[in-house]
């Protein structure tokens, strides 16, 4: 008995070593293999993300022509509000410019009213701006606004004004 205790031994020892060789060696394998992968995976990831986030990377010129086309084309024209209501927002990129083109109805569309008033149309349109968080990285940039009124009986320019940054800052 004590012999065959010893054969088992050793036969278990033998085999033990032996998977423990090739154990260490598909250990080892499998490491580098999963070092590499990750190593693989790490670089895949950060090129797509990049590429992620250069593609929706549009400049401020970019994003303030698609907004002003976005609203005109949601919106416009707008309910009549105040005597007023919006015909248009555009942008223009030579200027960096918004032009907000509105129309002026019933009592409010009177040009002797509104040449009275100018001096408090002006301080309401800055206010206004100057409020307004819609537009702040426009602001920030020292992006133009410029605003139109117009006549709703006779479609002539009743109030034209340009804002720039010295005016809402």
């Amino acid at each position: 008995m004590p012999i065959f205790a010893l054969t088992k031994f050793n036969d278990n020892v033998a085999y033990f070593l032996y998977c423990g060789y090739h154990a260490r060696f598909y250990i080892k394998r499998l490491f580098i293999m999963v070092k590499k992968f990750s190593f693989q995976v790490l670089v895949v990831s950060l090129v797509a993300s990049c590429g992620l986030i250069s593609c929706n990377r549009a400049t401020l010129e970019d994003r303030a022509e698609e907004q002003a086309k976005d609203f005109t084309e949601r919106y416009c024209p707008t309910p009549v509000q105040g005597f007023q209501r919006t015909d248009s927002v555009t942008f223009d990129r030579a200027t960096l410019t918004f032009n907000y083109y509105y129309l002026l109805t019933g009592d409010a569309d009177n040009n002797q009213i509104i040449s009275k008033m100018r001096p408090k149309f002006h301080t309401a349109l800055v206010d206004d701006l100057k409020g307004n968080t819609a537009n702040k990285a426009f602001k920030d940039a020292g992006y133009s606004f410029h605003y139109v009124y117009r006549s709703e009986k006779t479609k002539e320019t009743l109030y034209e004004e340009t804002l720039s940054k010295k005016d809402y800052q």
